[in-house]
Order: C-alpha cells, then structure tokens, then sequence
C-alpha cells in the first residue's frame, strides 16, 4: 500500500495539534517525522504514523505526563493495559478528592447560611437541624472562661495528619442543669465538624468520631462576652424549664467567627442548642 506524507502544517490541520507542539514533540523525540527534507529542513509525516498521534492525545487527556508517555511507547499491550490501570486508579484518586472538595464547599456555605439567618440574639428560638458529624476530644477542667486552644490545636492536627479539610468552627458539649457560676460549667468535650465523610484514622485515645443527630432543637444566640455567657444560658435553662419541654440532657455549644481578619478584634456569635426529646 502506498503511503501518503504530510507536511507538518497538514498534519496540525489533521490532528487538531499546533505546528509549535508538533516541533516540540520531536526535539524531545515523542514524536518524530518520517523524513526531513535536507535542503529545505521541512518535516513530513506517513499516514501510518498519525495513529500514534491519536494515543499520545488519549494519554495527554487523562492527565499523563510527556515523560510518562514517552516510556509508554516502549510498553508491549500487556504492559499498556497495566499502566492504563493504573492511570485509571489516579484518576479515581482525583474524583475522590474532587468529591471532598465539593463536600467541604457546601458544608461550608451550609454553615455561613445557618449563621446569617440567625436574625435574632438573646432571644430563644426552636429550629430543626440536620445530622452532623463531629470530631470530639475529652477536656478536663476547662470552662467557659479558658481558651481551648490546646484542645483545638489538637483536633486540627489529627484532620492534617488525615490530610482533611479544617472547619472555621468549633463547638463544646457539656450537661444540661442548673449552673449558678460560669466557673462551674465545665465542657466534657470539644469538637470541629467534620466537613466531608472521610474516614478519621489517627485518632488518640481521647478522641472519637460523634454525631450530632438530626432534630428539633431550642437555642438561644447571642455575643460571645465571660459575663454574658450565664445570663444566656439562664434564658435557655428556664425557656426549657417553663415549657416543661421534653429535652435530650446535653447542651452543645457552637463558636461561630464574626470576622476573618487577624488585624480585627475577635468576635464570635455563639450558639446553644439542646434537642427536643
């Protein structure tokens, strides 16, 4: 069968790849002319030799590098096809992070449009909330007045260790009762959500994987300030109370950022919910 040659202009045309790409793919001896013209230094190319084009497109497609193709061309089919698996788990690998990616950014917004229709403060309010995932860590001693960044820090560095997304928040847990000084309240937990569904392996003994269920909620909202802290806590304890309302006895505690800049002072919405039994 006789062969057709194309210059390298046809073949750009052909092949829907640039004159430039075509010169670059033979100084790095990808994919070479069949001749080149002594006198007048122009590239030509067999019909047989576009196909090879066409694999070098697939490969390039899927995300394989230039080098990697240049070793693939050496490969017999069985050695094709195994690679060709193991590009096929690379990009599952990809779909799975794009996937936690996709996760992390609803919950995220999920969480700052939960914020912003919180429209009024010191005032309780029932409200339904869906299932969420929590990483917990076990406190002692630590109260209302404290700054748990020990805690924190710790639950941050096992979601890193996990190469997790990290949540703006954090929340607390802790008895629902009568507490008559702040000083007396003491947190059994603290947590960050979890904002996709990963996995959590590197966990210490102290930590654990909870849920926060789904539900009906009384709650009460109000500016994070050590003084007001009780009186809004009172607020939601004799709401509770005067409705005789029928309640699950754990009070979670959600710290919700007002601000993002380090050179602004902190400000924090805090949130207090206990579920309708």
């Amino acid at each position: 069968m006789e062969e057709n040659y194309y210059s390298i202009g046809e073949v750009a045309k052909l092949t829907n790849i640039s004159i430039q790409t075509l010169r670059y793919y033979d100084q790095i001896d990808l994919f070479k002319p069949s001749y080149v013209d002594a006198e007048t230094n122009y590239r030509y190319y067999k019909d047989s030799q576009i196909y090879y084009l066409d694999i070098i497109k697939s490969l390039k497609y899927i995300g394989v590098s230039l080098d990697e193709i240049k070793a693939a061309q050496q490969f017999t089919p069985d050695e094709l096809l195994a690679f060709l698996q193991r590009q096929e788990q690379v990009i599952e690998q990809r779909m799975s992070r794009l996937h936690e990616i996709q996760q992390t950014l609803y919950k995220t917004k999920k969480q700052m449009q939960e914020q912003l229709e919180i429209d009024v403060l010191d005032t309780v309010y029932i409200k339904f909330e869906e299932t969420s995932r929590i990483l917990t860590i076990q406190t002692k001693g630590l109260t209302v007045s404290d700054i748990p960044n020990v805690y924190y820090s710790s639950l941050i560095k096992t979601l890193e260790t996990e190469n997790s997304f990290l949540s703006s928040r954090y929340g607390c847990i802790y008895p629902y009762k009568q507490y008559h000084d702040v000083d007396t309240l003491f947190y059994s937990h603290i947590f960050t959500p979890l904002l996709t569904d990963r996995y959590i392996t590197h966990l210490t003994s102290d930590m654990d994987v909870q849920m926060i269920p789904a539900g009906r909620y009384v709650c009460i909202a109000f500016i994070f300030t050590r003084e007001a802290y009780l009186t809004q806590y009172d607020k939601l304890y004799n709401y509770i109370e005067s409705e005789q309302l029928q309640i699950m006895p754990t009070v979670y505690e959600i710290f919700m950022p007002l601000n993002y800049s380090p050179n602004e002072e902190d400000k924090f919405i805090v949130e207090l919910k206990v579920q309708l039994a």
